[in-house]
């Protein structure tokens, strides 16, 4: 029986990533390249970066719209934000500091609940951008593996290696944006649903989010610089899921 060559480490790559309330917010391994001072590498790793951001953060911004649109909020649809046009998702000055610091946002997607048919559709509109990710995900997960069967995945190849971050980025944004905490989509999705039920809590988050996202994001780049990722033990997992799932399971 023919051995199967071994999937990259996910963890290699794309190191963590993002909210949703000024946009997805991304963390990536451009920021160590660049404060290593190798100015080429950066600009290498920037090369393969930016593709996967177009493809990651536009369709995770255009299935919220979407979404909002279909549940009865045209809000989005006047904002131009059904359009892939990049211009219309993409913050100018997050998209620079993704690439420098490797932390960074998009756009966000203005949405009314109150234009909307149903109590639960924030919820929807909330799931929508995660979601669609990890589809993203799972389909280019299907060349990953016919490539790593029949043993020919070589990520110094630059398609391939364009194809593996891409895909580790979208299921960092999928996994990153799904935690309950503010602003990510997680917590629009819990607030959505209990926000009625516990008011007095939420008015309490509310009111400190600057705070909790000041705090996450100090924890998240202090355990980078230190050598630890703790994301990575979140989106790890999924990334081996989604290689061992069918079609064409790879590993176990």
């Amino acid at each position: 029986m023919r051995r199967l060559a071994p999937p990259p480490d996910p963890s290699g790559f794309i190191r963590q990533q993002g909210p949703d309330e000024p946009g997805p917010f991304l963390f990536a391994d451009t920021y160590g390249v660049l404060i290593s001072g190798d100015p080429v590498q950066f600009l290498v790793g920037a090369l393969y970066l930016i593709p996967a951001l177009l493809l990651g953060l536009i369709a995770h911004e255009m299935a919220h719209a979407a979404v909002a649109v279909a549940r009865g909020d045209q809000t989005p649809r006047l904002d131009g934000r059904l359009s892939p046009n990049p211009r219309n998702h993409l913050d100018p000055l997050g998209t620079i500091a993704i690439l420098l610091i490797g932390f960074g946002w998009a756009k966000p997607v203005r949405i009314d609940p109150r234009r909307m048919r149903g109590r639960f559709d924030a919820a929807l509109v909330a799931l929508a951008g995660p979601l669609t990710n990890l589809v993203i995900a799972f389909v280019l997960a299907i060349p990953i593996k016919l490539l790593l069967g029949a043993g020919s995945f070589d990520l110094g190849f630059p398609p391939w290696r364009l194809l593996w971050v891409a895909f580790i980025l979208n299921v960092v944004l999928a996994v990153f944006n799904l935690l309950p905490i503010p602003p990510l989509d997680g917590y629009s999705f819990v607030s959505a649903l209990f926000r009625r039920t516990f008011p007095e809590l939420f008015f309490r988050i509310d009111s400190n989010r600057q705070a909790i996202m000041l705090v996450l994001l100090l924890v998240l780049l202090l355990s980078s610089f230190v050598g630890m990722s703790l994301l990575a033990s979140i989106y790890t997992p999924v990334v081996r899921f989604i290689l061992s799932s069918p079609p064409f399971p790879i590993g176990g």
